[in-house]
Parts: C-alpha cells; structure tokens; sequence
C-alpha cells in the first residue's frame, strides 16, 4: 500500500534526509502544491533521493519552471525516482489516446483529515464533473479544442483567463513524449 502525502512544501532537507529509511520503507509518495516555486525544485531533490514525488498542477502553476521539471523527469540522466504526473502520462500515453492525469491526485477520502477532505472532496466532484463533459469542448467553440496538448489537459485549464502558458506547456509535454516515445 502507498501513502500519499499532499503537502505545501518540503521542509527543511536536512530532516528529511534522516527519515529516508523509515520514507522508503514506507513507501510514501509526495506530491507538492505547483502553486508554491520552491517546490519545483524541491520535488526534484526528492526525486533525487528516490523518493516518489509529484507536482499538482493548480491555476497558479508557474508554466516555466514546470516545463523545466517536465525534462529533469522525463530527459534526466541521473538516476531518480519518478515524477508525478510526468511519469504517469509517459507511461499511458499512446498516439491518439487520451490520457487523464487528474486519476493521479484521487485519494481515498477517508484518510484524510474534515478540512483537507472538504476541498479534496470539491475536486474530485469537479475532477468528475469535468471527465464528463469533456466531449463539449468540441461542440462549443474553446481555445482549449484547438490546443495541440489537449490530449494530455483535456481541458482542465479551461478556466484561466490567458492560456498562453498551459498551451505551450502541454503542447510541449505531448511533443517531448511523442519524440522520446519514437
């Protein structure tokens, strides 16, 4: 069984790094709020420790530094552990597939404490609400319907007002894979 621990940050690294064995032997998995620009970088030394780690990619994701963690994830030639939802969508995808990275940040609701399960709980419905009607970006006219990355989003970022940045981040997260895939 994994335990998935949905955190604002990392801590200091120094306390970290003597929890290792009991992190391991656990099997923790860490996913760290994209909202927050010292967790790209922290997600990456987790990684570099072998500890399976992730980014949730929010409203307020910092598109650059994601595009930067995409190709330490996906392109690093040091050993690491995976990076969430990097890894998931290399693994899933396949030409002409549509891959759903929000199955990564689904917990089990009962594990969690009222106040963390009150807005886990609003987005799953909305992630659910969302895997639905996905079918309507084709129908209504959206920038989303005509992203190149819309694969892999589906149209998760549909809210943002300028969608500048997701755009070129997902279309270049479906490239970089289609090119490694090759």
């Amino acid at each position: 069984m994994n335990l998935v621990i949905y955190a604002e940050g990392l801590g200091k690294v120094r306390d970290l790094v003597g929890l290792l064995p009991v992190i391991k032997r656990l099997n923790l998995k860490f996913f760290l709020d994209g909202a927050k620009k010292e967790n790209y970088e922290a997600v990456q030394i987790l990684s570099s420790l072998s500890v399976y780690s992730g980014i949730v990619i929010n409203e307020k994701a910092d598109w650059e530094k994601l595009t930067d963690l995409m190709y330490y994830a996906l392109c690093g030639r040091v050993p690491h552990a995976p990076i969430e939802p990097f890894q998931y969508v290399y693994d899933m995808y396949q030409r002409y597939i549509l891959v759903d990275y929000g199955v990564l940040y689904s917990v089990n609701l009962s594990a969690l404490s009222d106040s963390v399960l009150k807005n886990q709980h609003k987005d799953t419905k909305n992630t659910e609400k969302h895997r639905e009607n996905w079918q309507r970006f084709f129908y209504e006219p959206t920038p989303c319907a005509a992203c190149a990355g819309w694969r892999i989003c589906l149209g998760k970022y549909e809210f943002l007002k300028d969608k500048t940045g997701c755009q070129q981040f997902t279309t270049e997260w479906l490239n970089l894979i289609e090119n490694l895939k090759k």
